[in-house]
């Protein structure tokens, strides 16, 4: 019994010792967390006092980073999507989300990719230098995702890549600009490019399109991908030739501009045709790879080709690459054929000729070789397009090979192809204009204000030619004889696509433009109305110079009219032409019939010639006749051109 009871005595001592251990190291345990809290919460207080103190948040590159600019209340980012900001007002408050951003580090971790240091790279490496931040305080986050994608890229250089403009697309026409993120390897095609655009419904009609672009409702995201995709989109798909404007920057500000990049992945903002676009979007990159060459700011317009120049502007370029499109090189080896020979091009991919009979003929083997490339070029084109399906581009692809093998290699049609003039070597794309005229014998003095972009007047050098595209250009004249100004016009919008008709391909040509002008009413009775203008039609390069020939209908609105508008349908008819280097010359003509409410007739025809001086001076004269409401308007203008 004695034995039994003392077993139970030290039984139930060593249960309260137990007890009694384990609440200690309880109460110890709670202690030392609160004070390991206290002290970590202590030092992100520190952090943020310390960065208060430095004012970080209205630093340059702080404001680089979340894209901070002045607004009508003070400051806000241009990006719009709330999941970029850590602040529940960060998007207006650049001190507030520094806050957040020193204090999210610190939070424990959930899910390790997408915890703040993992998700905001930039941010971290810029406060971290900033303010000296003990790594070791930090939670042990590792970034897998992030390092597998900055392992696979490797970015150790960068250029900003310049696809020309694209005439036939109203969204292209300003030209586009991008990132090419190069790594240690031999081909930059294997490269990855970044890219912002808008993300739209391919279904969408050009209107809708413009419509929306111009007034922001579209979303743009910056996209990543390989760069032999985006050679292929522009040069093959698009057909528009590349320049690649390699900059100069080093390995860690590549490395800074990945950062950003990585942050700024499925993060959207509001996109707008004429300044928050692609080329803009794109500049942030670049500031945030060199802190302190503010690229983005005092921006009303971003036109590509000016993005470009103000990269050479901050000498960020050390070298220039062209490459040619597949229509160029199309173009290029079909100058070397004649008009026969283009014939069997032509009747090659329509497969109206027996290859076997075609290699046969008697002719130059050099002349077979490049019909039989270039009708492989084009039936991959089409194929491309969606324009044939799958199993005749197979067919037709393979036997226009196998006949093109049994010819001997030549390379006489693979001469050098003309490198044309950069795109940053053309005129300035802002333009004012003075001159001076006559209108039904009335003197007059002009000038006009045009925010963008070319006229088909314009010297070509650097353009595409055959594009227009002018916004807001607005003109004003003052009448000696009256002593009176007066709003001449004001061109809202104005858009020319004259694509000229090859061998190969009948591209349509077009036109809209709208915006507001003085029309007479008859004898001299000037009125301000409304006109929304649009056509279609074809085009030929000739001898003689680029014909164009277009249906037209035209809606004018004004309270003169009888009954406050008028459409009219007709045609229009022209003739441009480059005389040497300096000299352009065009001749045009429209009519145009209105039936539908205040009915009259309209006539007129033009003669323009535009003298380059310099790069961006040029003198122009504008001889010209209108009769409309049976008054006859004869017209002369001498204008000076100034670009910039």
């Amino acid at each position: 019994m004695h034995n039994i009871l003392f077993n139970k005595q030290k039984t139930g001592s060593l249960k309260q010792t137990v007890f009694k251990v384990f609440f200690i190291c309880f109460f110890i345990n709670i202690f030392l967390t609160d004070h390991c809290f206290a002290i970590e919460n202590s030092y992100i207080k520190g952090l943020v006092l310390k960065a208060k103190i430095a004012k970080l948040s209205q630093k340059p590159y702080w404001k680089t980073l979340l894209h901070y600019k002045p607004s009508f209340n003070g400051e806000s980012s241009l990006i719009d999507d709330p999941a970029f900001f850590l602040a529940e007002d960060g998007k207006h408050n650049p001190e507030n989300e520094l806050a957040a951003t020193l204090k999210s580090f610190f939070q424990p971790i959930k899910d390790s990719q997408e915890h703040p240091l993992c998700r905001f790279p930039a941010r971290y490496s810029w406060l971290k230098d900033q303010l000296d931040i003990d790594e070791t305080k930090l939670p042990a986050v590792i970034c897998k995702e992030f390092l597998k994608t900055y392992n696979k890229a490797q970015p150790v250089a960068a250029s900003l890549i310049f696809p020309c403009a694209y005439i036939n697309s109203p969204a292209s026409m300003f030209g586009h600009t991008f990132i090419n993120i190069e790594g240690p390897y031999k081909s930059k095609l294997m490269s990855y490019a970044v890219n912002y655009a808008a993300f739209t419904n391919n279904k969408t009609n050009g209107f809708l399109f413009a419509f929306k672009g111009i007034f922001g409702f579209y979303k743009g995201f910056y996209s990543i991908l390989p760069y032999y995709l985006k050679v292929r989109e522009y040069t093959e798909l698009e057909r528009r030739d590349l320049w690649e404007y390699e900059l100069n920057l080093n390995r860690k500000e590549v490395e800074r501009m990945f950062l950003h990049i990585w942050e700024l992945r499925n993060i959207y903002s509001d996109y707008y045709f004429f300044d928050e676009n692609c080329s803009y979007n794109i500049l942030f990159l670049l500031e945030a790879a060199r802190p302190g060459i503010n690229l983005t700011n005092n921006k009303l317009w971003t036109i590509p080709a000016d993005t470009v120049k103000d990269i050479l502007k901050k000498q960020l370029v050390k070298k220039t690459v062209y490459r040619p499109s597949e229509a160029t090189k199309t173009n290029h080896t079909a100058s070397f054929l004649n008009k026969s020979e283009k014939k069997f091009i032509k009747d090659i991919i329509l497969n109206k000729i027996d290859l076997h009979k075609f290699i046969k003929k008697d002719f130059k083997s050099n002349s077979k070789a490049m019909c039989l490339d270039l009708a492989a070029r084009e039936i991959k084109y089409k194929y491309l397009k969606k324009k044939i399906d799958r199993n005749r581009f197979r067919q037709q692809y393979l036997a226009i090979l196998k006949a093109r093998s049994k010819l001997k290699k030549t390379a006489s049609f693979q001469n050098k192809i003309p490198v044309p003039v950069r795109p940053d070597l053309g005129h300035g794309s802002k333009l004012a204009t003075t001159g001076m005229g006559l209108r039904h014998g009335d003197f007059f003095t002009e000038i006009s204000i045009r925010p963008a972009y070319h006229n088909l007047m314009d010297p070509g050098e650097g353009y595409s030619d055959g594009s227009e595209i002018e916004f807001a250009k607005t003109t004003l004249r003052y009448y000696t004889e009256k002593s009176q100004f007066k709003l001449h016009a004001f061109d809202l919008i104005n858009i020319t696509s004259i694509s000229p008709k090859t061998p190969f391909s009948s591209p349509v040509s077009w036109k809209v433009n709208t915006g507001f002008i003085q029309k007479n009413f008859g004898e001299k009775d000037y009125h301000m109305i409304y006109k929304l203008n649009s056509g279609g039609g074809f085009s030929w390069e000739k001898a003689v110079g680029l014909l164009y020939i277009m249906c037209e209908t035209e809606l004018e609105v004004g309270g003169r009219f009888d009954d406050s508008y008028s459409l009219g349908v007709g045609g229009s008819a022209g003739i441009i032409k480059q005389m040497g280097n300096n000299w352009k010359i065009a001749l045009s003509g429209k009519q145009l019939f209105f039936e539908a409410g205040d009915s009259h007739k309209l006539f007129s025809t033009n003669l323009s010639q535009n003298i380059k001086i310099n790069k961006n001076n040029s003198l122009r004269l504008d001889i010209s006749y209108k009769r409309e409401f049976k008054s006859d308007i004869p017209e002369v203008t001498f204008k000076w051109n100034i670009y910039w």
